[in-house]
């Protein structure tokens, strides 16, 4: 029974169930869930790239100064969430 059918007959509509492959596409594609968002893409990659060299890091004992990465963290979020801001409103329904 569609979502629509549920409603009319007053059931309350399924609620689908998302599983990681779901929440990793809604973290890297557009507002439609379709589309590759070049802007999300790099953010998501540039965090697990410094977290990873962290890792790697502190693996081989190279000792990992938690204020850098801290600094290093912050500047990548900061300037991808910059970066997803100002495009916004290429998104469709992001002039509302």
């Amino acid at each position: 029974m569609s979502d629509q059918c549920a409603e009319s007959a007053g059931q309350t509509p399924m609620i689908p169930r998302i599983g990681i492959v779901g929440h990793l596409r809604r973290m890297i594609c557009g507002r439609d869930n379709q589309t590759l968002d070049l802007g999300r893409l790099s953010w998501a990659v540039s965090t697990i790239a410094i977290l990873v060299l962290a890792a790697w890091h502190e693996r081989h004992a190279i000792t990992v100064s938690l204020q850098e990465l801290g600094m290093s963290l912050g500047a990548v979020v900061a300037a991808h969430g910059a970066a997803l801001g100002l495009k916004a409103k290429t998104e469709p329904g992001g002039g509302q």
